[in-house]
């Protein structure tokens, strides 16, 4: 049994096409077994054998693999691992491709089917249902053990997925238009490029980004904005901003292209916020997806090159944000947080985006998805922490007051991640 190997990026881990868009075939591997592995949160600590196996026949049963006849089932093997380094209870599955009768087990969308079959599991043996289940409409990319492996390696604090991810929500808050946004990315280290219409060297219907290369590199990674986050895709950006700024976007995107070499940039300047979003926060009329973006602004001054709390905080609100519709929902809190006129800078910026936290995970988002409040809930406790630790030393330095939008009094940030 064999299944055919095909050519990848090895950052992104993205097939490489030829210039007729098929994946490049490089050979074939052996594909005698399948594998996979069920894992449970490690909140809902162990599960006993008889229990697992239960688990175990209901998965390989939807999966296709057992014939009720016997004559066209494969065998099978669960083993119980116990315990992963993350605390989460989990068992692995191989199964033979060759069937009872001699004839080859189909795998065919197997990624899709097995997701489907795990989210019929959570319901009959009533097991917590994964965040990014297609249910809970998540639109958030995973970061790859490859590209958490090489960021460790190269004694990065996060891969260049997560931390595109961080500079783009800052510079959303920061921006009033989408133009505005567009041209602060590049002074914020992130390299953009278009995406055109198929056929057209001018029309553009998107963008990609990159980091740039590192030293030694032969080429720079790039990724697609809405495969990191769906909210930084361009169509949500266009809406985001009611299509303000768009036309000069694109004219500013089609100047772009997208060398392989692109020289990463030894800094990179955050901007002050949006008048809008200031408003917005002072009013307390924000939604998660606004507040991710705050965060993550929160993060590039307060934490710099090394995301922490702050940044991770980001990245709840954003996945909070998802499938709930940040017009639809906007959060219109009933109480009003105004900031005292005494409170100036970021600090009052995080106070104050705590505080709206704390409301929001009270509220509707503590019943549709009480697993992410609680990791929320976490972390707004160590901003909060943040803040008393603040309180009880000098400033080391003054900053502006948030909401002049892009001024002379922008920052620069050096990259020594």
């Amino acid at each position: 049994m064999t299944k055919p190997v095909y050519a990848k990026d090895e950052e992104s881990g993205a097939f490489l096409k030829d210039e007729n868009g098929k994946k490049i075939r490089t050979g074939s591997k052996d594909a005698h077994v399948w594998h996979c592995s069920l894992s449970l949160a490690e909140s809902e600590g162990k599960v006993s054998d008889a229990q697992w196996k239960s688990i175990a026949e209901s998965f390989v049963e939807k999966m296709g693999f057992v014939d009720p006849d016997g004559a066209k089932s494969s065998r099978w093997v669960a083993v119980h691992h116990g315990a992963s380094k993350n605390g989460n209870d989990h068992i692995h599955l191989v199964v033979q491709m060759v069937r009872e009768d001699g004839t080859k087990a189909s795998t065919h969308n197997d990624f899709h089917r097995a997701q489907m079959a795990c989210r019929e599991l959570e319901n009959e043996f009533s097991l917590q249902s994964l965040e990014s289940s297609v249910t809970q409409q998540q639109g958030l990319s995973g970061e790859k053990p490859a590209e958490r492996a090489r960021a460790e390696r190269e004694n990065y604090a996060v891969s260049d997925r997560i931390e595109l991810s961080r500079r783009m929500r800052a510079a959303l808050s920061s921006s009033s238009t989408a133009d505005e946004f567009m041209r602060q990315l590049p002074q914020m280290g992130v390299q953009v490029a278009p995406h055109f219409a198929k056929g057209s060297t001018t029309r553009v219907t998107g963008y990609k980004v990159s980091l740039g290369t590192k030293t030694g590199e032969d080429q720079a990674v790039w990724y697609a904005p809405s495969k990191l986050d769906r909210s930084l895709g361009w169509p949500s950006i266009k809406a985001r901003f009611n299509g303000d700024g768009v036309n000069e976007a694109e004219q500013f995107l089609a100047s772009r292209h997208s060398s392989a070499r692109l020289q990463r940039a030894s800094g990179y300047r955050a901007f002050d916020l949006a008048q809008s979003t200031s408003r917005k926060l002072d009013a307390g009329r924000l939604g998660p997806d606004t507040l991710s973006n705050i965060y993550a602004r929160l993060s590039l001054e307060l934490e710099g090159n090394r995301p922490g709390s702050l940044a991770r905080l980001s990245t709840h609100m954003a996945r909070a944000g998802q499938g709930m519709g940040n017009r639809v929902y906007a959060a219109r809190l009933s109480t009003r947080f105004a900031a005292r006129n005494a409170e100036q800078g970021w600090m009052a910026v995080l106070r104050q985006a705590n505080r709206l936290s704390h409301a929001m995970l009270r509220g509707r988002m503590a019943a549709e998805r009480p697993q992410l409040t609680r990791a929320a809930q976490e972390v707004v406790a160590m901003a909060e922490k943040i803040v008393r630790e603040a309180e009880q030393r000098e400033p080391v330095h003054t900053v502006a007051q948030p909401g002049a939008g892009m001024t002379k009094k922008d920052r620069d940030h050096g990259l020594g991640r």
